[in-house]
């Protein structure tokens, strides 16, 4: 059984939900592994919604790296981006990330996040 990712359920869409608020480094790379895993597990061309929770951690050249490989890693098993929601970053982070993040969207609280990933995923369909 995963230790930081699980499927939850919100307005009747599953959603892979990263549960990393507060933890050290190691452990949100961790975190992000289990996310790879579990997305690569799942299959199809389209990954599924994804909620990542990551409040208060101190965001780390490594756990920048381990996002990106993340991303490289799903690619390379042909799963297109899907809907993804990120919980927990300061302005400044927001803004860094922005520049960087594909469809990536981020927001204050967990249930801002499964709002908009339950939005989202009715556009799509």
């Amino acid at each position: 059984m995963a230790k930081y990712a699980k499927w939850i359920t919100h307005k009747g869409k599953r959603i892979l939900f990263i549960g990393a608020p507060g933890l050290p480094e190691p452990e949100v790379v961790a975190a992000l592994e289990e996310m790879t895993q579990e997305v690569i597990r799942e299959g199809g061309s389209v990954a599924p919604l994804v909620l990542v929770d990551i409040s208060r951690i101190e965001m780390t050249t490594r756990i920048i790296t381990k996002a990106k490989e993340a991303a490289a890693a799903t690619k390379a098993q042909g799963i297109l981006d899907g809907p993804s929601a990120v919980v927990g970053l300061s302005k400044l982070q927001k803004s860094v990330a922005q520049l960087f993040g594909r469809g990536v969207h981020f927001v204050d609280t967990v249930d801002q996040a499964k709002e908009w990933l339950a939005k989202e995923d009715d556009k799509r369909r």
